[in-house]
């Protein structure tokens, strides 16, 4: 691998995991995303002639048919079909081309095939990236949500129009001045990745840090998606370790007597309980928070009172709070006219209506994925979806079962993605670039795992 390729795969994974949606910088019409896109997927072609590998499935990956590349295949054709549907259903041409284009991300699954591995750009040196990018942001937005919460708490306008300036309308702000940013996501997956480590005791200072940082950015972030992903990634290390620690006992007694009297797997389990059950009151104040209104009640006052001589008002006003949850109200009438559309015509649910419909008012990608996935391109796109997420779990499994620990990072990889699964029906990572880059992340290194035990078999 020459230098040009590790520094262009540098850069490649630092602006995914720091620059939110792609448009922090732009060249013309395209974005740096875009940019760095089309470059890897010259570059690899290049390598490809040079090295004269057309048929080389180890280095042109295009060949290499496993079941992963299989599907993929079929998932891109099945977004050109979706499209196809889309205009023949007189879908706006812009609209199916924005979405067709927001998941052709997928076309670097085969470049990144080839370069991710121990011998080339390995998954330490993604993990590092990852951790220092996750902190970058959090430090980023952390800043941000104190500016907005203190200096310009009483002139927020100007600096709220200055921030999206700087960041290319990417930064979203609460009524409580904190700010959501796209990249997030990666803070949450450095979260997860950094605590794991520390409570398995083979932490750095990076993964303290990020604990401590990265925990105040997610929750200042007052996105509550992120908090049941977390909880549900939590769960899955725990699953994972039992799992790990169980399984080479026989005897359901001796399985539990091993499991108590592991000090260390009881330590980090009640430390980790103890984190779930702190959720739900971060839930509710970030309810709060963003949804809490303060309406007037008007209430007929006593008859008999008087002020001044003079008979009362026959009404008064009391000022009450509500919670007015219009993300949880938005969904549901997603959800609503999804189901209007779907059952509209039988076709609709095998094959979608293709590209570019509107939902509920909404032309663009709507915030609960599978469903969009399933309105756009029925069940036939959305189980190649579902295989694709299943191959990741697949890939892990055999090459446990056939005898390859989980290292600490895998648990924390696969309990990442696990949380990203939910949080994506909440909100929309995995059918855009954001959380299609994890997504093929976590194909690869479990197709490399499984490969590597092949091997050695």
């Amino acid at each position: 691998m020459s230098k040009f390729e590790k520094i262009l795969l540098t850069v490649f994974f630092i602006e995914l995991f720091i620059g939110g949606g792609g448009r922090l910088i732009d060249f013309g019409v395209l974005s740096i995303r875009q940019v760095l896109f089309l470059l890897l997927i010259v570059t690899f072609a290049f390598r490809i002639i040079n090295e004269k590998a057309y048929f080389n499935k180890y280095v042109n990956t295009f060949f290499w048919l496993t079941p992963i590349t299989i599907s993929i295949y079929a998932l891109l054709s099945w977004f050109f079909v979706s499209a196809l549907i889309g205009y023949m259903n007189g879908h706006p041409i812009s609209i199916v081309a924005a979405d067709i284009l927001r998941v052709s991300f997928f076309v670097l699954y085969f470049p990144l095939a080839y370069y991710i591995s121990d011998e080339r750009f390995s998954k330490n040196k993604i993990m590092t990236i990852l951790k220092y990018s996750a902190l970058t942001v959090a430090i980023f937005t952390i800043v941000v949500s104190l500016l907005g919460k203190t200096i310009f708490s009483n002139n927020f306008a100007p600096f709220y129009n200055f921030m999206n300036w700087i960041m290319n309308d990417d930064l979203f702000f609460r009524p409580s001045n904190s700010v959501f940013y796209k990249s997030h996501l990666f803070v949450l997956i450095g979260l997860i990745i950094s605590l794991n480590a520390i409570l398995a005791k083979s932490y750095t200072k990076i993964d303290v840090i990020n604990v401590v940082l990265c925990s105040i950015s997610i929750i200042w972030s007052e996105t509550r998606g992120f908090l049941i992903a977390f909880m549900v990634s939590v769960f899955m290390i725990i699953l994972l370790d039992t799992k790990v620690i169980i399984d080479p006992i026989k005897g359901f007694l001796n399985k539990i007597r091993i499991v108590t009297r592991s000090k260390q797997f009881l330590k980090k389990c009640t430390i980790l309980i103890l984190i779930v059950i702190s959720i739900p009151l971060l839930y509710e104040h970030m309810t709060i928070g963003r949804f809490e209104e303060e309406v007037t009640k008007t209430e007929p006052t006593d008859s008999n009172e008087y002020t001044n001589g003079e008979h009362a008002n026959s009404n008064k006003e009391q000022p009450e709070t509500q919670i007015n949850d219009v993300s949880v109200n938005t969904r549901m009438e997603f959800i609503i006219d999804s189901k209007k559309i779907l059952f509209d015509n039988p076709a609709n649910i095998i094959f979608g209506t293709g590209y570019g419909k509107e939902i509920a008012g909404r032309e663009h990608g709507i915030e609960m994925s599978m469903l969009d996935i399933l309105v756009e391109q029925g069940l036939i796109g959305l189980g190649i979806w579902v295989l694709l997420c299943l191959l990741v779990f697949f890939n892990y499994y055999r090459a446990y079962k056939s005898g390859k620990k989980l290292s600490t990072v895998d648990i924390s990889l696969i309990a990442a993605f696990m949380g990203m699964l939910l949080l994506t029906n909440i909100n929309p990572f995995i059918n855009n670039p954001i959380g299609i880059s994890f997504f093929l992340i976590m194909l690869i290194i479990s197709q490399n795992k499984k490969e590597n035990v092949l091997k050695t078999n």
